[in-house]
């Protein structure tokens, strides 16, 4: 069994700083550099240039040096630590050169700008880990415009308007077609189809009869209906999805920051570098004196954190971003990357995300051969200015068969039903097989199953009926068997029906899948995997998914443009093929190289520039300029090389 001590799982201590303390301490440590700049460039006195250095210490790295004591407290070697060691060096350094008598060995005067920069990097650095660790960018008033506002209370014969919230346990409400439910209740009179896509993703309306389970904000799509209410608007699930995504109730796991990670490496090296100084310089020297070439120590171990170091991530995220745009993956949260990578399972919901989320026309059947032209033609005509799933589909396979459509003079949407209207003499009606059967059309008994269906008529005569289907996404199969190569255990959950669901999981190649999910029980799976010690991954594309999307240790979602929740997700894809999932695999390889190159590189150029100023010292004339000039040469280089993550594909 393995076991984490709470040191081990302890977090750097950088992150548990507030943004603000470090934003503070960056404006006055730029102030602190800039004035020593200018007293350095006018040659002012050294005494002065100390004090400034010093008051840069004391005023600006103080939370450096906090943070640096509680991780060795804890065991950790982070960024804090390196940067405090390399500071206190460098300021050691200096201070022997500005009042010692017999002043140390070294060729430059002092490290004072050395120092400097990098607590103004430090800080800069720390400072935009608080931000993002702190960020929640919510929305919260377009949340409130998914909750129903009011609703009309039966008081006997009586009916009174009231605010939804007001609604309780036992109230009889009663709810007009087009309308949105108030409140959680059942039918208690009437029978209707009822839009739920914003509670279980399903796009095709639900037929609901006596007895049968409503959700508030669900639409009343069909015929009026009697709801007999069983929670109130606050006890609701719709509540409770907008209730997490104001309270940010995120499950993150906590991601090292990729500089602490090489922090350990990057001190042994500068310490090893150092000593390797000092022994060659105190045999090699004319006369040998131990505190004298403890000055080679300091100078070195003084310039062992390269000012290119800080940019080694920062410079490849941007650019790893960037390419990411080009290719219609934005990637909000970078730590969603190697989370995605080290993973155990990855949940896909169904609608919108394995499928387009869009309905489309499967097959057309005619009753007669040579009149399946007429019927597309009856179907098209009649929903050419309906605005719905299901006359988009009828309308888009027109378009693309080159059906003809005739002029309307007048049209009557009937919601869950149908369309009934006229065109010329003729009389045309699209829509359900038991509403014609209800206008006196003979339609033949075919079982459709649960596959959605419209049938046609002209004149009271039946024509045929057209099957609609939402389709898989290319390559999901393929996306599904690179994830199961990968280790990865994949799972469906949807909120609709089994068939459905059972249907896209078996072309997928999902073993694993649940039906009827609603979102919080969506959030509560995740949470058992959690308690199993098991690292999961969201990928969704509805409002009913943002539960499980805040929960999960990444959320990525297919995104229509539409989304209002795009804030709280780490990864949105604006592409419709999945093979865009796999391909933030080989994104996270090629960061990683990236980053790994860059701190090979910052290291290579800060050991060249510190061989330099050893065997080489500049002139005494301008010599501090040496310093600064040489490490942003480094930050150059690191910037060249994260270029390259431009082209990311």
């Amino acid at each position: 069994m393995k076991s984490s001590s709470p040191r081990s799982a302890a977090p750097a201590a950088a992150l548990s700083v507030s943004a603000k303390t470090y934003s503070y301490r960056f404006f006055l440590a730029v102030c602190f550099l800039v004035m020593l700049i200018y007293s350095l460039a006018l040659h002012s006195s050294s005494s002065g240039v100390f004090i400034l250095a010093l008051l840069n210490i004391l005023f600006c790295a103080d939370i450096m040096f906090k943070n640096a004591w509680r991780d060795l407290e804890n065991f950790r070697i982070t960024l804090s630590v390196l940067v405090s060691v390399c500071v206190l060096a460098a300021f050691c350094y200096g201070l022997s050169k500005t009042f010692f008598v017999r002043t140390l060995a070294g060729g430059l005067p002092d490290l004072y700008i050395s120092l400097s920069l990098c607590i103004v990097l430090y800080l800069w650095t720390c400072s935009r880990a608080a931000r993002n660790k702190e960020r929640t960018n919510v929305f919260i008033k377009k949340l409130d415009d998914f909750l129903p506002k009011s609703g009309r209370l039966m008081q006997g014969q009586r009916e009174m308007m009231v605010f939804a919230r007001e609604l309780r346990k036992g109230d009889i409400i009663r709810v007009k077609a087009g309308e949105r439910i108030p409140c959680e209740g059942e039918i208690a009179k009437g029978n209707t189809a009822i839009d739920e896509s914003l509670i279980t993703g399903n796009m095709l309306p639900t037929s609901k009869t006596l007895g049968s389970r409503v959700y508030a904000g669900t639409l009343n799509k069909r015929a009026e209906i009697m709801v007999r209410v069983l929670k109130g608007l606050d006890e609701s699930v719709i509540m409770g999805i907008i209730s997490a995504i104001k309270n940010s109730e995120r499950r993150r796991c906590i991601r090292k920051d990729v500089l602490d990670g090489y922090a350990l490496g990057i001190l042994i090296f500068a310490t090893v570098l150092a000593v390797a100084g000092y022994i060659y310089f105190y045999w090699a020297g004319d006369y040998r004196r131990p505190l004298h070439t403890i000055g080679i120590f300091l100078l070195v171990l003084g310039l062992g954190c390269p000012l290119s170091f800080f940019f080694s991530g920062v410079f490849a995220s941007w650019c790893v971003r960037l390419g990411a745009k080009r290719n219609h993956i934005l990637l909000q949260e970078m730590g969603a990357l190697e989370a995605l990578t080290d993973a155990d399972v990855v949940f896909f919901d169904k609608t919108g995300t394995l499928t387009y989320g869009e309905l489309r026309v499967a097959a057309v059947s005619a009753s007669d051969v040579k009149i399946k032209k007429e019927l597309l033609s009856c179907l098209a005509t009649a929903e050419q200015w309906v605005d719905g799933p299901f006359a988009t589909a009828i309308n888009i396979y027109a378009a693309e068969h080159k059906i003809p459509v005739r002029k309307l003079l007048c049209f009557d949407v009937l919601p869950g039903l149908g369309v009934k209207a006229t065109s010329g003499k003729n009389i045309l009606l699209a829509g359900r097989p038991e509403w014609l059967r209800e206008l006196g059309v003979e339609v033949p008994p075919v079982d459709f199953g649960e596959q959605p269906v419209i049938c046609g008529a002209k004149n009271g005569k039946y024509l045929g009926f057209v099957l609609l289907d939402d389709k898989l996404r290319p390559r999901a199969a393929e996306m599904v068997q690179t994830l199961k190569d990968m280790g990865k255990e994949v799972i469906l959950m949807s909120g609709d029906n089994e068939a459905s669901v059972a249907g896209i999981a078996k072309e997928a190649g999902i073993e694993k899948f649940n039906f009827g999910v609603l979102p919080q029980t969506k959030a509560e799976i995740l949470s058992n995997f959690h308690a199993l010690g098991k690292k999961a991954v969201m990928v969704g594309d509805g409002f009913n998914d943002i539960t499980a999307l805040l929960r999960a240790d990444a959320g990525v979602v297919f995104s229509s443009g539409k989304n209002v929740y795009n804030n709280w997700v780490d990864v949105i894809i604006k592409r419709s093929d999945l093979d865009s999932i796999t391909d933030l695999f080989l994104i996270n390889q090629q960061l990683s190289a990236c980053i790994r190159s860059n701190v090979l590189l910052s290291l290579v150029c800060n050991t060249v520039l510190t061989l330099w100023l050893l065997f080489a010292p500049p002139l005494e004339y301008m010599a501090w300029l040496w310093v600064p000039a040489g490490l942003l040469a480094g930050v150059l280089v690191v910037f060249f090389n994260s270029a390259r993550l431009l082209n990311v594909k």
